[in-house]
């Protein structure tokens, strides 16, 4: 079976759906390109454009990385308090790393309102990914009811992480600063599945019915650019995907 099979597999059940684009981080090479284009709901995917914005409000001296922002109660999600303490304030570097590491929804949010979400819409657009936007806060459920989505596309995903890479369009200090954070990523369980080990700089994302998975995956060999995006009536489904995958994208390496 090819990675094309099993994606044609994935798709001729009932409700799923998948993008992938996979690059060679260095020369560009297209390596897999299936739906590009489609616009899933981004999950926390759309955390890294946030902290690629963060850092740029740093480097611009609008505040640095010890800068202490409060933590209101208004922000606090019951799911993660073992991560943020109702009413605190925390240093940026550490949202940031909750934000990115554990996907914590409370300091997403936090960074959401201290930052708003125009900035970072205008940072997707001008680095190239006219797809990607911040709609609204983390598990803000009436809002998805609206149909007030954040949103990506496999290939907006693969360009800012090759963009990272490549310290291209975006400045060095944000490049540099960006990939120890996203190295430190605890979600194992999906293209990495088959490479826990493995040296990635990448972001997850999973709500009920979709899971996702994009950055930059060190070989010894080459170096991959890659993002999976999938939707499914469950999750599980979904997740089943994303491991299934992890050993044809490892022999990529």
């Amino acid at each position: 079976m090819s990675l094309y099979d099993l994606i044609s597999a994935y798709e001729a059940q009932p409700g799923c759906m998948a993008a992938c684009v996979i690059l060679d981080a260095d020369t560009g090479e297209t390596l897999v390109s299936h739906r590009p284009d489609t616009v899933f709901k981004s999950a926390s995917l759309i955390k890294t454009p946030m902290m690629l914005n963060a850092l740029e409000q740093v480097e611009k001296g609008k505040l640095t990385l010890d800068t202490l922002i409060p933590v209101p109660p208004c922000h606090y999600t019951l799911d993660e308090g073992a991560l943020l303490k109702e009413g605190s304030q925390l240093p940026l570097h550490r949202l940031l790393y909750y934000m990115i590491t554990h996907s914590n929804n409370t300091a997403t949010n936090v960074l959401i309102d201290y930052f708003g979400m125009d900035d970072v819409n205008a940072l997707s657009k001008r680095i190239g990914m006219p797809d990607t936007l911040l709609r609204r806060r983390m598990l803000d459920y009436e809002a998805g009811r609206q149909g007030r989505e954040n949103l990506t596309c496999a290939r907006d995903m693969a360009r800012m992480y090759r963009l990272i890479y490549q310290h291209k369009e975006l400045s060095p200090f944000v490049c540099d600063t960006s990939i120890p954070i996203l190295l430190q990523q605890h979600d194992k369980e999906l293209i990495m599945a088959s490479m826990p080990e493995q040296k990635a700089a990448h972001k997850t994302g999973g709500l009920s019915d979709i899971s996702h998975d994009a950055g930059i995956l060190y070989g010894e060999h080459r170096t991959l650019i890659f993002a999976v995006l999938a939707t499914a009536p469950e999750e599980n489904t979904c997740l089943r995907f994303q491991s299934d995958m992890s050993p044809f994208v490892k022999a990529m390496l």
